[in-house]
């Protein structure tokens, strides 16, 4: 009687630490910036300027495509622009009119990045409310 009172025991000490390990894990996947500062939204590219010969930021001749995105926050705020230079033997090709996915700080200097491409998102912009129903 006394083994498995025991064993029972170191089982659910096993169990609880499998489920802390669990969630710590998980946590530290989920959440890329802690501080919970960045949000993605929708936003369209409007120009695409190409091959430029130019400098990048570290100062080495290139180069690239520079591809510039317009967004708003999901509060509505905007328009924003970011830019990115893509070098020009690159796979990863855009075409104005594109949709990508923004990822942009939330505080004051608004620093976006264009995190990918994508054919999904339903709406360019702030998300609209659902309508009220009519009387």
């Amino acid at each position: 009687m006394l083994t498995i009172v025991v064993l029972g025991g170191f089982g659910l000490v096993l169990l609880v630490a499998a489920m802390i390990v669990a969630d710590v894990v998980s946590g530290s996947r989920r959440e890329v910036n802690p501080s919970g500062s960045e949000e993605k939204t929708a936003g369209r590219v409007i120009r695409v300027r190409g091959p430029v010969h130019g400098r990048l930021q570290d100062g080495t001749p290139a180069i690239y495509t520079e591809v510039i995105v317009e967004y708003y926050t999901r509060r509505g705020e905007g328009p924003f622009e970011v830019a990115r230079k893509l070098p020009v033997g690159s796979r990863t090709s855009y075409q104005k009119g594109d949709r990508v996915i923004v990822a942009y700080d939330v505080r004051t200097p608004r620093r976006g990045r264009i995190a990918g491409r994508v054919t999904h998102w339903p709406t360019y912009g702030p998300r609209a409310g659902d309508p009220l129903p009519q009387r």
